[in-house]
């Protein structure tokens, strides 16, 4: 192996121990009760997230058109050294304006972060030559390294809580400072890059690209942007949930732990999944099991609702990693970046749109209610949305050959090859 090989090797780990430290957030189990300690109400506290997808949403597509000019490694190290400082402001945030601060570092540094990583994962992988196999297990790797990271997190905030919550903040602020010593040891892989002399027509090239020359294509964009509100809204309601039922603060940690050890096998092993149940029989899954988490939720009690949100963690993982890898695999090196910022772009949209109101729905008229609607939503979007995904898809092979099928299914309606929806072609 010549030196070359050697760092583009190191360049795969480390761009997943970067993924790893990105979301070693030791104080998600407890984000909901320590933003309410700083004053804030379930309505300030989805207002919050909702701000954070609106950051997220003017920065996202910006920040991946540059990593796609500028390069990955700058987009990745500028983006973890404001990380650092976001994790920093928990410190010293106080109210829902300072933990605002604290959300405005962070959707920037996401933003930098997100598709990047990804980008540079997959051109890292072609320029080692490595086969379709081993680029059809990235997405699905870095997934279960950000996952086993949140359970890892979840299981250490159990520990530090029996000292103080105090601590967990502390933790958390020395922790967001390891992505930026990992971003700092990458080296560019080789790859095409877009002409910086006409922004205007690269974007709407790969606008058009992504949304009108494939109807395919454009339903994967579409279910990442929106059936993914249907797992993640569950995130922001387990806490309050289990708080309802009298669970003590110390044990959230395990709690959450445990559920992000199930995304992280789903994750890691979504593609086998889709081998054996097949694209159409994971799509009608990933696409109904939302709703019978949410309906499990509110009728089964506490076990059997902690039971039924697992359901949300085999759904994600399944989903984002499938859907995730059948976007990169039908896109050119050239706007990778900028295409995944975009489906991200998509997805903190509608949460910014629907999210708080989901936190009034939810102060005004209860949990019970607002499961039952969670639960009607996410059929809608089923019916709306990943059924006909699941219709374009049928009839395509199951197996490894279903990404080649399906991407030659795709140049067929397009009209052209990959190469003609490269932008400045």
């Amino acid at each position: 192996m010549n030196t070359t090989q050697r760092q583009l090797q190191q360049n795969l780990l480390r761009t997943l121990w970067l993924g790893f430290f990105q979301v070693f957030l030791v104080f998600m189990p407890i984000a909901v009760p320590y933003f309410q300690s700083k004053g804030l109400s379930m309505a300030d506290v989805f207002t919050l997230q909702a701000f954070f997808g609106l950051v997220v949403l003017i920065t996202e597509v910006p920040s991946g058109y540059v990593a796609d000019i500028f390069g990955r490694k700058a987009t990745l190290v500028i983006g973890a050294a404001i990380a650092g400082v976001g994790h920093s402001l928990l410190l010293v945030a106080d109210g829902f304006w300072g933990l605002a601060m604290f959300e405005l570092a962070l959707g920037v540094a996401h933003s930098l972060i997100s598709g990047a990583d990804i980008a540079i994962l997959y051109d890292t992988e072609l320029a080692m030559g490595r086969g379709e196999q081993a680029q059809r297990q990235i997405v699905g790797r870095l997934y279960g390294f950000r996952t086993v990271s949140e359970s890892i997190a979840a299981f250490l905030c159990t520990l530090l809580l029996l000292h103080s919550m105090d601590l967990v903040i502390w933790v958390q602020a020395a922790a967001g400072w390891i992505p930026l010593v990992l971003a700092l040891l990458l080296v560019e892989p080789p790859g095409e890059r877009l002409k910086s002399d006409d922004h205007l027509g690269n974007m709407t090239e790969i606008c058009q690209a992504l949304l009108t020359r494939s109807r395919l294509l454009r339903l994967i964009v579409l279910a990442l942007c929106i059936w993914s509100l249907t797992t993640f809204y569950a995130v922001w309601l387990l806490q309050k949930i289990w708080e309802s039922h009298g669970i003590e603060l110390v044990h959230f940690g395990y709690l959450w732990g445990g559920l992000t050890v199930v995304a992280a096998l789903a994750g890691r092993y979504a593609h086998v999944a889709e081998d054996k149940l097949g694209t159409t029989g994971l799509l009608l899954f990933i696409g109904i099991s939302p709703a019978v988490g949410y309906l499990g939720l509110e009728l089964f009690g506490m076990v059997g609702g902690y039971i039924a949100s697992v359901t949300f963690m085999i759904s994600r993982g399944f989903g984002l990693v499938v859907l995730r890898d059948a976007l990169n695999k039908r896109i050119p090196s050239e706007y990778r970046a900028t295409a995944n910022s975009l489906t991200s772009f998509g997805f903190r949209g509608a949460f910014m749109l629907t999210g708080p109101l989901v936190g009034y729905y939810l102060d005004l008229w209860g949990m019970t209610a607002t499961l039952y609607l969670l639960a009607a939503a996410t059929l809608v979007i089923f019916v709306m949305l990943v059924l006909p995904l699941l219709l374009a898809v049928r009839g395509l092979p199951t197996n490894g050959e279903a990404d080649r099928a399906a991407a030659s299914a795709d140049a067929a309606e397009a009209g052209a090859a990959e190469e003609a929806c490269a932008p400045g072609r």
